[in-house]
């Protein structure tokens, strides 16, 4: 005899104190019911727990039938728990996935004292037991099938799809898979390794289309089946460039030719074929910031494009995947009237003037070198000539927004300085603009003809007559001497727009015009692409080591190069389309595939599963307006923000219908969930050890220990007895009275 609290038998020191046989007996059956006597008198209950997924077949009922343990519980398990009237009987119903710890709870409820597991060991819980676990192996039979089929979330018609078929296996061999969608077919031979492994399959995806995937391998067969329905192309929004704007729409984009403020309304892709003078600092702000939010950005080397049209000299221009190749920049100076009709107007000239010179500097490069004098009755280098770097870009606006108009006007000192400047410098493009309102003595302007004619073996002096007191004639002299170019500029509001085509002209990058046969390289944007034709126009440039260069002139340079950028994707193509490669189907599908590859970018739409300790999220990535909503069963669930372009649907444990993101009323994609993973690649017989152990079981490897005795408390017995007995004394107590 056991007792639980045998402390309690020091109150029998108090027998002799308690009068009556009768009433000793009671007193002595209360002190040994307190003190807890458990006697041998129980039988062991046992929980059988059997093993019923997916992973473990029949062998763990075969297992379980063999042990012969009679009255014990039998409880099949898989994702659930039923009550089995045998260890034989089999259930199908209990879903697909090992759910281990819940079994194990349920083997408590039922005051189970011990348990025994039949199961293959396969489970991803780390599960544990207040009662001790014995287990027994059950191996489980060869298995190869399809877990999941990953597919783009927002396909586009025409685009090349990859579908990934994910196998899952637990033996060595080989597997034929077998792909199909639509007309496309591909059957392949793979060898299999235990755990998870994937083969992908691409084809061109031109309407809605099924896919279906098969899986034969020696022991076992799967079959899986997703449908894909393609996107339109999507929106482009093209600037100044019809050729690219006409593959496209051929392409079956969406098309709308426009100008940079269209760029608010957020299109899938930007084709840019203009120059960056057109675009105000608030529109290449915006520009950036498209990027940044998964933008798609196309440079086109248009004859205002790229290169030519300045790109290279703003903000954006580590981001452009192309830069100016070398070349030897062009000396200009810049010789302005500030005499004191230049205050007149308002605005004044001068500060038309002043805004104008600031435009034409923006067009200069770092190879490029810039001076600039002021003159009225006397002359002074406002910016001594200097490399056009950013910092010398930002020193000359700081000195020509400090300029004041005032005196009378004497060009000849300013314009010897300008053109002895030139004559030493090495530039072979050396330039003189003089620009003036003014009237000179004849004197003073036979001078300086005089000097733009000798200077004009190595300078060329251009002239601006600005507003209607300006010496035309002399002016005009003055270019045709220097063989430069006369603007007459009658009214000065016009003169901003006039300096920013100057300096264009004046900077403009070199084109090489000819026949440029081309290579193409192997990339998903020039998949199926084949030859294309020789160039007819090429701007010279060289690719950032960040960018890939995907078509190549035979000469080693560039042609389209390709990058991710801030967010974003961009790419530059060094040729005019209007001059190169017209009506070429090659040409067709590069745009086409190009195209493609530039909005696969983060604000694309996609989505991924994930598995949590609380149950099963869909994480939903891309941009959408309005924001998404999230659609089973008859439910419309609005998706969590979670970060710029993030979003998150929570779901129960064990979710598995599929889920239709919408926005503004339209299917975005269906996103369906893997099947559960049921044959994880872990060795089933270290987990079984490993739970026997921590729980105080033992590894069972011959058959079971029967069902011992268990000790049951007899204190409620001992109690009722000392009750009946004090009952009676009572009673005969009564009785004698």
């Amino acid at each position: 005899m056991q007792l639980t609290h045998p402390w309690f038998l020091l109150g029998l020191a108090l027998l002799p104190w308690v009068r009556g046989r009768l009433n000793k007996l009671v007193f002595l059956l209360l002190i040994l019911g307190a003190s807890g006597p458990m006697l041998p008198l129980g039988r062991e209950k046992i929980a059988v727990l059997i093993d019923l997924s997916p992973s473990a077949g029949t062998a763990a009922s075969r297992k379980a039938a063999e042990l012969g343990l009679r009255g014990s519980i039998y409880l099949g398990f898989a994702e659930r728990t039923a009550r089995l009237p045998n260890a034989g009987a089999r259930r199908t119903d209990l879903g697909r996935t090992t759910n281990l710890q819940r079994a194990l709870n349920d083997a408590v409820e039922a005051r189970a004292d011990r348990v025994i597991l039949v199961s293959d060991g396969l489970w991803r819980q780390n599960p544990s037991s207040p009662l001790p676990v014995s287990t027994v192996y059950a191996k489980p039979p060869p298995h190869a099938g399809l877990s999941q089929l990953i597919t783009p979330a927002a396909p586009r018609t025409g685009e090349v799809v990859e579908v990934r078929a994910v196998i899952e296996s637990t033996v060595r061999g080989r597997a034929t898979i077998e792909f199909t969608a639509g007309e496309a077919r591909e059957v392949r031979e793979v060898a299999l390794e235990p755990g998870r492994s994937d083969v992908a399959f691409r084809f061109r995806l031109q309407k809605p289309t099924s896919v279906t995937v098969m899986l034969r391998t020696d022991c076992c067969h799967d079959e899986m089946q997703t449908r894909l329905e393609p996107l339109s192309p999507g929106s482009a929004l093209v600037i100044s460039d019809e050729a690219t704007a006409a593959y496209l729409e051929a392409s079956g984009w969406n098309v709308r030719r426009g100008k940079p403020s269209d760029l608010a309304q957020t299109p899938d892709l930007v084709v840019i074929g203009n120059s960056a003078s057109e675009w105000t600092a608030l529109e290449r702000g915006r520009l950036e910031n498209y990027l940044a939010s998964g933008g798609a950005v196309l440079w086109t080397a248009t004859a205002r494009g790229l290169f030519f049209g300045g790109w290279q000299n703003t903000a954006l221009a580590n981001k452009i995947p192309l830069k100016p190749a070398p070349e030897e920049g062009v000396a200009l100076i810049l010789v302005l009237d500030v005499s004191g009709s230049m205050a007149q107007e308002n605005p004044s000239k001068l500060s038309r003037a002043v805004a104008g010179a600031q435009s034409l500097l923006e067009n200069a490069g770092p190879e490029d070198t810039v001076g600039i004098i002021a003159f009225a009755d006397e002359s002074r280098w406002l910016l001594p000539p200097s490399r056009m770097t950013y910092t010398a870009k930002r020193r000359a606006e700081t000195a020509l927004a400090g300029l004041s108009a005032g005196g009378g006007t004497s060009l000849a000192p300013a314009y010897e300085a300008a053109a002895a400047s030139l004559e030493k410098a090495t530039a072979k493009k050396r330039l003189i603009l003089v620009i003036s309102d003014g009237q000179l003595e004849p004197a003073e302007a036979k001078a300086v003809i005089a000097r733009a004619k000798k200077a004009a073996c190595c300078v060329k002096t251009s002239s601006l007559a600005l507003g209607a007191d300006a010496d035309r004639r002399f002016l005009k002299n003055l270019a045709a001497a220097g063989g430069g170019s006369f603007f007459d500029v009658a009214r000065s509001q016009d003169l901003t727009e006039l300096l920013n085509l100057f300096g264009q002209s004046a900077f403009k990058k070199s084109e090489l015009r000819g026949r440029f046969p081309v290579t193409v390289l192997t990339h998903p944007v020039t998949r199926g692409v084949g030859e294309l034709p020789p160039l007819s126009v090429i701007m010279p440039a060289e690719a950032p080591s960040w960018a890939t260069v995907v078509v190549l002139e035979s000469g080693g340079r560039p042609v389209l190069a390709i990058a991710e950028a801030n967010g974003g994707r961009v790419a530059a193509l060094a040729t005019d389309l209007s001059r190169s490669w017209k009506d070429s189907p090659a040409a067709s599908l590069l745009l086409a595939n190009l195209a493609r590859w530039l909005t696969n970018t983060p604000a694309r739409p996609r989505y991924q599963w994930l598995d949590e300790a609380g149950g099963r999220s869909l994480l939903v990535y891309g941009r959408f307006d309005p924001l998404p909503l999230a659609q089973w069963e008859g439910k419309t669930v609005p998706l969590e923000p979670t970060s710029p372009l993030s979003f998150r649907l929570r779901l129960p444990p064990g979710f598995s219908q599929p889920v239709r993101i919408s926005s503004g009323g339209k299917t975005v994609f269906v996103a369906e969930p893997p099947r559960p993973d049921e044959w994880p690649p872990v060795d089933g017989r270290e987990q079984l050890e490993k739970l026997a152990n921590s729980s105080g079981g033992e590894v069972l490897t011959g058959p079971p220990p029967e069902p011992q005795r268990k000790p049951v408390g007899v204190k409620n017995y001992l109690w009722l007895l000392a009750l009946l007995i004090f009952m009676v004394e009572r009673w005969r107590e009564s009785a004698v009275g």
